[in-house]
C-alpha cells in the first residue's frame, strides 16, 4: 500500500490538480469573454457563477483526496518507523548481552576454579536389617544394684510394701559411729510422779469437775 500510495495515488492527484488548474484558466478566460460579448449580462453572470461553484467544488474534492492520500503516507511511514525503531532496539539489547557475555567470560578467567573433594555417594543398604521379634520381659529390680561406689548390702530385699529393710546399713552405721562421739547407750529416763500429799487435792478436785 506504501508504494502504490507513492508511486500512482499521490503523482496522479497531482496531475490532476495541474490540469484543474489549466482547464481553470481556460474557465476564467471563457467567462471574461463571454460576459464581454453577452448581451444578457444577468444570464451570463449565473452562467459564470456556476461555473466557479462547479470548478471549487471540484478543487476542493481533489484537493482533499490527495491530503487524505498523503495522511495516509505519513501514517504508514510512521509505522515503518516504529517497526524500524524496534528492530534498531532489539540489536542494541543483543549488543549489550553479548557485552555482558563477554564481560563477564574475562571476569571468570580472572578466578581460580575451586575443586571439591569427592566423597563416597550415600547407598541405600541392599536389604533391610531383620528386626527381632517384640516380647515383654518382667522388670528386674536389682539388675543395677551392682553399679556405683556405695555401700553394698546383700542381705537387703524387697517387701511387700515396696521399702528395704535397712538392717545391715542401721548396723554398721551404728558400729562405726562418728568421730569423738561415745558408743555408750544412754540410761532410760524414767517419768515424772506426784508427791503424796498432793495426790489427794487431785483427786478430789477432778471429782467435782465431772
Amino acid at each position: 500500500e506504501l508504494e502504490q500510495l507513492q508511486q500512482h495515488d499521490i503523482p496522479a492527484g497531482r496531475q490532476v490538480l495541474r490540469d484543474h488548474h489549466c482547464n481553470l484558466h481556460r474557465v476564467a478566460d471563457y467567462c471574461e469573454s463571454n460576459y464581454l460579448q453577452a448581451s444578457d449580462k444577468r444570464k451570463a453572470l449565473e452562467e459564470t457563477m456556476a461555473l466557479s461553484t462547479q470548478s471549487l467544488a471540484s478543487v476542493t474534492y481533489q484537493v482533499s483526496s490527495l491530503a487524505t492520500a498523503f495522511l495516509r503516507l505519513l501514517d504508514l511511514q510512521a509505522a515503518e518507523l516504529r517497526k524500524v525503531e524496534a528492530k534498531v532496539s532489539c540489536v542494541a539489547q543483543k549488543v549489550d548481552m553479548h557485552k555482558e557475555k563477554v564481560s563477564r567470560r574475562e571476569i571468570g578467567l580472572l578466578t581460580v576454579s575451586k575443586k571439591f573433594p569427592s566423597y563416597q555417594k550415600i547407598m541405600p543398604p541392599a536389604s533391610p536389617p531383620c528386626l527381632e521379634p517384640y516380647y515383654r520381659k518382667p522388670l528386674n529390680f536389682s539388675s543395677l544394684d551392682d553399679i556405683g561406689h556405695g555401700i553394698k548390702d546383700h542381705s537387703t530385699q524387697l517387701s511387700r510394701t515396696g521399702t528395704l529393710a535397712r538392717k545391715g546399713i542401721k548396723s554398721v552405721a551404728q558400729a562405726g559411729g562418728t568421730l569423738g562421739r561415745s558408743t555408750r547407750v544412754p540410761e532410760p529416763i524414767q517419768p515424772p510422779v506426784v508427791p503424796e500429799g498432793k495426790l489427794s487435792a487431785a483427786s478430789s478436785t477432778s471429782s467435782l469437775i465431772s
